[in-house]
């Protein structure tokens, strides 16, 4: 029993426990997250480990001496905004399942969980409530706003003709529209649908997450932040951000 005893206590001595986490993780949506546990044991490896982590559980048959092994497991985590990892374990019953012995960590390193999108059925177009134009450098197309009113050419569409100013010319004029695909626009989440703060922020999320694969410029007003409207990943996660801190202070 003492040597056991001795023996299980080696096996899960100095092994040490993190996370990894990945860059998006949305409020009580499933998420892989790696466990990763580092034997640093010099002369012998340590058997049947057992780590848990927010509830979710994972086991190790082996962890090599000197070494580090790891493990993906699915993971939901509930509530949005900045927290931290906090308590994990590691457990094991070796050499002989009589006893258990544990190891407790706690982890300090902090992550952010941003709102889970919801489609909210706001229109992608501009001067929805909740959705502001932003001034920016025109493309031609033929679904957006008025840009000028030039020649009819015959290459336009018969729908771009302006009628009223072609009867008092002698020629056809035509309007020539920019294109909104590309258009940035404001989330000012003040006047976002939803009717609660939770439903607020879910649409919000839904919105930065559509129009940004659309390679549609997006920027966010929450009371007094202002964040410009850009494309780009690190931009996205900026503003998921926001969204997932909006309201907690």
């Amino acid at each position: 029993m003492a040597i056991s005893g001795v023996f299980g206590w080696l096996n899960i001595r100095r092994i040490e426990f993190s996370v990894e986490l990945p860059d998006e993780i949305y409020d009580g949506r499933d998420t892989l997250v790696t466990i990763r546990l580092e034997n640093r044991k010099k002369f012998i490896p340590s058997f049947l480990i057992r780590a848990e982590f927010t509830g979710v559980r994972t086991g190790f048959t082996m962890i090599p001496r000197n070494s580090v092994e790891k493990a993906a497991v699915s993971a939901k985590i509930h509530g949005r905004g900045i927290k931290k990892i906090g308590e994990a374990t590691i457990a094991s019953c070796f050499p002989i399942n009589f006893f258990i012995r544990y190891k407790k960590f706690i982890i300090t390193e902090e992550y952010v969980v941003f709102p889970a999108p919801r489609d909210c059925n706001v229109p992608p177009g501009l001067g929805q409530k909740g959705l502001l134009r932003e001034p920016f450098s025109r493309v031609k197309g033929s679904d957006g706003d008025v840009l000028k009113i030039i020649d009819y050419t015959g290459n336009e569409p018969l729908k771009l003709i302006h009628w009223r100013l072609s009867a008092k010319h002698e020629g056809f004029k035509v309007k020539e529209m920019a294109s909104s695909a590309n258009e940035p626009v404001i989330l000012d989440l003040e006047c976002l649908p939803g009717g609660s703060l939770e439903r607020v922020v879910s649409c919000g999320a839904f919105l930065v997450n559509r129009f940004i694969r659309q390679n549609r410029p997006v920027g966010l007003k929450s009371g007094t932040v202002f964040i410009s409207p850009d494309t780009s990943r690190t931009h996205r996660l900026k503003l998921l951000t926001q969204l997932a801190v909006y309201g907690k202070n």
